[in-house]
C-alpha cells in the first residue's frame, strides 16, 4: 500500500511571533493616540456640563431677581476704601449659591469675610483671603488646568458682545445704552431677558478662556499697546508669531510683544477684562490686546481654550456650542462700536457672523448653522 502524505500550509511558530510582534507595534502606536482623543472627548464633555451649569445659574439667579448679574460690579474694601480705591469684582460672586457648587462655604466666606477674620471683603489680589484662592469646581476646565498659578482661576468668562470701547464703565445712570451694553451683560448694568433682542438662541452668554501656558494665545493677553490698535483691530493681529500652527491653540505671542504677568483667567473674583470678560471681535482662539495699560483697560479680549480648533459658548437660551476658530468674523480693519452708533437704534456688528452672535441688539439674521463660513 503507497501511503499518502498530504502537505498541510498553516501558521509556523516564526509566523506567530512575527504577527504578535506587528499587533503589539500597532497597539503601542494606536491606543495611546485612541487614548488621548477618548480623554480630550471627556474633558471636553465636561467643560460643555460646566457651561451648562452656568447657564442654569444665571437663568435662575434672573428667575429669583427678575434681571441677570452684571459682570463685574464695585464694593468698598474698608472704611472709605484705600485711596479711594473700589476694586473690581467678578459677577460669578453673585452666582455661587446657584452653582451647585460642592464647597457650599464658598459663597458664606465671601459675604461674611469676618468670620475669616477681616472686617471687610478684601480686593481680588489678596492672596492671603482663603476664598480668592480657591477655584470654584464649575469654573475650572480640565483641558486647561496645567496653566494655573497661585490664585483661584476660571476658565469661563461673561461675553460682552463687540464692545470694546469703554467696556470697564460704570455708570448705570445712563440707562440700558451706556458705554459697553452691545452684548447680554456689560459692566454696572443688570439687563433682563427682554433685552434680548436678537434672540436667546442667536446670542452668546458666556464663553471658554484659557489660562497661562508660557505665551500662547488661548491663555494670554498683550498688553500696553497703542490706542492704533483699538481703532483697527486687525493691528492686533501682528502680535502673533508669523509660523501658524495646525491649530490656534498652539500659537504663540511674538517675543518682543509685552504680556500680562499672569494672563487670562487668572483670577475669578476679578470683574475685569484680562480674567473675566470676552468681547467677539476676534474668533476663538484669537489674539486678546489690551490698550495703553494692564488692567481694568479697553481692548480685544478674545474667547479660547485648549481644545482642538475652538471653544465652546453658551447661548442665552442654556444650550451650549462648539465654535470653530474659523468662524466668519467680517471686516477686522473695522472699528469697534461706539456709543452713539447703537445707542437709538440697532446696529448690526462689522465682525461678521461671531460679532452677530455676540450682540444682543443688533437684528442680524443668523442660522444655526453659523460655524460654517461662508465660501460663496
Amino acid at each position: 500500500m503507497i501511503s499518502k502524505h498530504r502537505h498541510r500550509s498553516g501558521f509556523t511558530i516564526r509566523d506567530l511571533l512575527m504577527l504578535t510582534f506587528i499587533v503589539a507595534a500597532l497597539s503601542f502606536c494606536l491606543i495611546p493616540w485612541g487614548g488621548m482623543g477618548h480623554r480630550e472627548a471627556s474633558r471636553r464633555m465636561q467643560c460643555s456640563y460646566n457651561l451648562k451649569m452656568i447657564a442654569l445659574a444665571i437663568h435662575n439667579y434672573h428667575d429669583t431677581y427678575r434681571h441677570f448679574p452684571s459682570p463685574v460690579f464695585e464694593a468698598d474694601w474698608g472704611p472709605g476704601g484705600v485711596s479711594g480705591s473700589k476694586p473690581y469684582f467678578s459677577g460669578v460672586i453673585e452666582l455661587l449659591p446657584f452653582l451647585d457648587e460642592p464647597e457650599p462655604d464658598l459663597f458664606e466666606q465671601v459675604m461674611y469675610p469676618d468670620r475669616l477674620g477681616r472686617p471687610y471683603l478684601p480686593p481680588p489680589s489678596d492672596k492671603t483671603f482663603a476664598p480668592w484662592q480657591t477655584t470654584p469646581y464649575r469654573l475650572s476646565c480640565p483641558t486647561a488646568t496645567d496653566g494655573r498659578r497661585g490664585q483661584g482661576s476660571t476658565n469661563y468668562a461673561f461675553c460682552l458682545g463687540d464692545a470694546a470701547y469703554d467696556i470697564h464703565h460704570m455708570n448705570p445712570a445712563q440707562g440700558d445704552y451706556a458705554p459697553g451694553s452691545r452684548g447680554a451683560f456689560a459692566p454696572g448694568l443688570s439687563m433682563e431677558f427682554r433685552d434680548i433682542f436678537d434672540g436667546t438662541s442667536n446670542t452668546i452668554m458666556f464663553t471658554e478662556i484659557g489660562t497661562a501656558q508660557s505665551r500662547y494665545v488661548p491663555g494670554q493677553f498683550a498688553v500696553n499697546l497703542s490706542s492704533a490698535v483699538l481703532d483697527n483691530p486687525s493691528l492686533c493681529l501682528k502680535t502673533f508669531e508669523a509660523a501658524k500652527p495646525k491649530n490656534n491653540k498652539n500659537r504663540t505671542y511674538r517675543r518682543d510683544v509685552p504680556l500680562h504677568d499672569h494672563g487670562r483667567g487668572y483670577s475669578w473674583a476679578d470683574g475685569r477684562a484680562g480674567p473675566a470678560l470676552v468681547n467677539t471681535i476676534f474668533p476663538p482662539n484669537g489674539p486678546s490686546c489690551a490698550i495703553g495699560g494692564t488692567e481694568g483697560v479697553d481692548g480685544f479680549y478674545s474667547a479660547g481654550s485648549y481644545h482642538p480648533g475652538g471653544a465652546q459658548v453658551a447661548f442665552m437660551d442654556g444650550s451650549v456650542q462648539f465654535i470653530p476658530e474659523d468662524i466668519d468674523t467680517g471686516d477686522l480693519t473695522q472699528p469697534p462700536p461706539k456709543q452713539g452708533q447703537y445707542r437709538f437704534k440697532p446696529s448690526i456688528s462689522p465682525y461678521g457672523v461671531w460679532g452677530a452672535l455676540g450682540s444682543r441688539y443688533g437684528e442680524e439674521k443668523v442660522s444655526r448653522d453659523f460655524w460654517k463660513k461662508d465660501t460663496k
